[in-house]
């Protein structure tokens, strides 16, 4: 699944041994409050700010470190932190940390991640450290730098020892000071490397840490961590805080995953409904430690050694999906149960008599693997440290899956609003982490939308202090679009239509556009207005423009920006925005509410201030058609320490866009084509023309499946020389009175679409109208009917779709052109416009 597979995080390059030993660097303090969140009915607006204000800094300190000279002397470690005593090497954060636990009884609380993810490293630690108060948690350093930075910041880490062969688990000669991936790569699920070996050191640490003793409760760095009630789905442990009715089989399994399930209804049923909609998710993984998780691992680990010297292999193929092929079972009847209990106790798990009774009809379900496997290294010649060889004996392991709701995605969380649904309240509704999958705005080079969606969420503490605090914010007041409009278009388009989404965008769009504006010619930093969907984004079919398994969801959505926009873009023209929630953000200094202006314009045809405008401390009153260039110095004439500049959508219209000169007004349109355009499909299963019916074929154009396409960027500025020229009545106010498109349609009902553009704002491929290109190119026996069809066509091209009902102007049920009313060219349809759509 291409989203989900881009957000499960995975490591990556270098791995290493060097202990380091630094001198401590001033971590920066971040004290915030107790996490009680904002989390009221704003769908995706839901912040999760403390209450208080917090100091600027964003990283909390650790506790200081004690004296541990004596501590660390080796002899007094226990042996595998001790060399040899295990593939890792802890470095002495890690030791100080973990010398004085019991393996057995603590659970640990991991991630795996390269230097390259420094900032998401750091924004886990935060998150963890604030929910999991004084429980030990460990980085896995996939390279030297992240061990040198996890090092200064104090934070318990490890790598792997250089004499480890991943791929054969033995021992070889050591050729350097670290563990050394033969790949490139720079964003995990984004690379070229071999991702096998990636995924083989992730199981490496797994593997180790279990055989250490330890459970494991191992999460991506693009995951939460709201607060610290993990255990009430996860263990018996503590058995005067029992897991919540619903996970009583839970408590006891040996592996829990999160899937990425959609529909809340059928997951609070506690049943795995079948794996044809489920997969699997590890972005929260527990490993209970048992012979059974260890099986597990082993398995998983073969599973990716099984893939060595495959030429098709590609990012589909990872250690996620390959965990979706090791991790599957039948659902674990009463009947076993008791065996099950003695098994457990057998091993030292913690579980009371009487857990599997009177179990409540929605308990959440365990499932066995099918067959036994062996929870060991089978070479002889495997490195085992000093946990040494264990028994080969094979064993079937247990697995569950955690609930959606308090274990929530980013589809759950961003498009849902799961964290307002009803019982929002109740503890087993509580949401616990936060993960940032089902987004559109990641790279090779970095995750951009998922770092987007944490600051939106306001899930996201890692931005240096002036990113709070620079230069002047210019917000929309209000929303860009109103009530009778978002009226109008839904009477016109019904609820399935993609087209209800296009014209709905087309004003928004054009508002981002005429802030943009504003904040350019100001010198300021845009803050994005709030985004609203009207059809959820989705790469296969919509169904009532909704994925197909989760129809009871809310339409319009509050949504995050990578659904309409490729936030990468906006990166790489360094363009100033901030996230729509921006000044809802505690770490905003006070004095940016204190200094706001708000700028009005009069509307044509009314009485008219004077040009400079009528200006108090908060407001300014400017005449219609004031050039963009003009607002700042009225704005500084009102206020000189102004912060924030807010303007309703419907004044800023009113200005000429006008920014100052020919050149910026053309480097302006170039910017905007480029990143106001977005490549996304949308398509209705309500009109799939001729897909998967009697004689269907990808490669004929006109019986292809049909999708609606967007984002088209709005219309450029008009590039003159003087200001006259653009906001004049003389030349009819061209730079006010822009002639906008109605919708952000690209390509209208075709299966693909080459539509785009280029950073400098060259359009890629004119926009055709017509399903012409069939899939993976045209079978050229099509080639005559398509020609002999496009010339009947008004002006060789397919007539606009009306896109308020199934078909196309002109052609039949059988994909074929016919003509008729409506379309410029003589046919059968019959005296009414439309009833060719048969």
């Amino acid at each position: 699944m291409r989203t989900r597979l881009l957000c499960t995080s995975a490591a990556a390059a270098l791995l290493l041994t060097l202990f380091y030993r630094v001198s401590t660097l001033n971590t920066l303090d971040n004290s915030w409050a107790p996490a009680t969140g904002r989390l009221g009915n704003q769908h995706v607006v839901i912040q999760h700010f403390p209450r208080r204000r917090p100091q600027l800094d964003l990283m909390p300190p650790p506790p200081p470190l004690p004296d541990t000279s004596d501590a660390m002397a080796p002899a007094k470690l226990p042996s595998w932190l001790l060399p040899n005593g295990s593939a890792l090497a802890f470095n002495d954060h890690a030791q100080t940390t973990l010398a004085s636990l019991e393996p057995r009884r603590t659970t640990l609380h991991f991630t795996f991640g390269s230097a390259v993810m420094m900032d998401f490293v750091k924004n886990w630690l935060h998150f963890v450290r604030k929910a999991m108060v004084g429980q030990p948690l460990l980085v896995g350093a996939a390279d030297a730098p992240l061990l040198k930075q996890c090092n200064e910041l104090r934070v318990p880490a490890a790598g792997i020892v250089p004499e480890l062969d991943v791929w054969t688990y033995e021992r070889r000669p050591k050729h350097a000071e670290l563990y050394e991936m033969k790949s490139e790569w720079k964003y995990f699920r984004h690379h070229n490397s071999d991702f096998l070996e990636m995924g083989l050191v992730k199981v490496a640490f797994l593997w180790e840490l279990l055989s250490i003793g330890f459970n494991v409760l191992i999460s991506d760095l693009d995951v939460v961590w709201l607060n610290g009630h993990w255990q009430r789905w996860m263990t018996w442990a503590d058995l005067a805080n029992p897991p919540v009715p619903e996970a009583a089989l839970l408590g006891a399994a040996d592996v829990l995953v999160t899937t990425d399930e959609l529909d809340s209804q059928r997951d609070a049923q506690g049943k795995i409904s079948g794996y044809g909609h489920l997969e699997l998710n590890t972005g929260v993984v527990y490993f209970r430690n048992t012979r059974g998780s260890l099986a597990m691992v082993q398995s998983w680990r073969k599973a990716m050694l099984a893939q060595k010297g495959r030429q098709d292999l590609d990012e589909n193929v990872n250690d996620q999906s390959l965990f979706n092929q090791v991790v599957r079972g039948e659902e674990l009847q009463p009947s076993a149960y008791a065996s099950w209990m003695a098994s457990l106790l057998a091993e030292g798990v913690v579980v009371p008599a009487g857990a599997f009774s009177n179990l409540p009809p929605n308990v959440r379900r365990v499932h066995q693997s099918p067959r036994e496997f062996p929870p060991c290294l089978e070479s002889p010649k495997a490195f085992t440290g000093v946990a040494g060889r264990r028994s080969c004996e094979k064993v079937a392991f247990t697995f569950g899956t955690l609930p959606i709701r308090p274990f929530t995605g980013g589809h759950t969380w961003f498009n849902q609003n799961v964290q307002s649904m009803e019982g929002f309240e109740k503890p087993q509704n509580q949401p616990i982490t936060v993960h940032f999958t089902f987004q559109f705005g990641d790279t090779g080079d970095y995750p951009h939308g998922k770092r987007q969606r944490a600051r939106e969420a306001g899930l996201w503490v890692v931005d240096p202090p002036e990113y709070f605090t620079e230069g002047i914010f210019i917000s929309l007041k209000g929303q860009s679009t109103t009530e009778e409009y978002q009226k109008a278009v839904y009477k016109r388009f019904p609820e399935w239509s993609p087209q209800r989404h296009m014209f709905m965008d087309a004003p928004q769009r054009q508002a981002v556009r005429d802030l943009l504006a504003l904040a350019t010619a100001t010198g300021g930093i845009m803050v994005l207005p709030k985004l609203w969907c009207h059809c959820d984004r989705y790469w296969g079919f919509l169904r009532r423009c909704r994925m197909p398994m989760i129809q009871s969801m809310g339409l319009p959505f509050g949504c995050p920006m990578d659904s309409l926009y490729d936030t990468h873009r906006w990166n790489l023209k360094g363009v100033k925005f901030r996230e729509h929630t921006f000044l809802n953000n505690p770490n905003v200094p006070a004095e940016m509410s204190e200094n706001v202006v708000t700028v009005t314009v009069a509307a044509a045809g009314e009485s008219q201030p004077s040009p400079e405008g009528e200006v108090s401390r908060t407001r300014v009153h400017l005449p219609y058609a004031t050039p963009l260039s003009a607002v700042k110095a009225a704005v500084l004439k009102a206020n000189p320490s102004v912060r924030v500049i807010q303007i309703a959508n419907a004044d800023l219209r009113r200005l000429c866009r006008w920014l100052g000169s020919h050149q910026q007004q053309d480097d302006f349109n170039q910017l905007t084509m480029y990143i106001l355009t977005e490549s996304s499909r949308y398509c209705p299963e309500e009109d799939m023309g001729g897909y998967n019916q009697p004689g269907f074929d990808w490669q004929n154009p006109f019986t292809a499946y049909n999708c609606t396409w967007g984002f088209h960027s709005p219309t450029p500025f008009p590039v003159v020389d003087q200001a006259a020229l653009a906001c004049g009545s003389r030349t009819g106010y061209s730079g006010v009175e822009l002639r906008e498109r109605g919708n952000s349609t690209t390509c209208p009902r075709q299966m693909l679409c080459d539509y785009n553009t280029l950073p400098d704002g060259r359009i890629t491929k004119p926009i055709t109208w017509c399903n012409i290109e069939g899939y993976n190119g045209m079978k050229q026996e099509w080639l005559p009917t398509t020609r002999a069809m496009l010339a009947k066509m008004p002006n060789g091209r397919c007539p606009y779709p009306p896109g308020d009902r199934p078909g196309m102007i002109g052609f039949n049920s059988a994909g074929h052109y016919v003509g008729g009313p409506g379309t410029g060219a003589p046919g059968r349809c019959g005296q009414i416009e439309g009833a060719c759509f048969s």
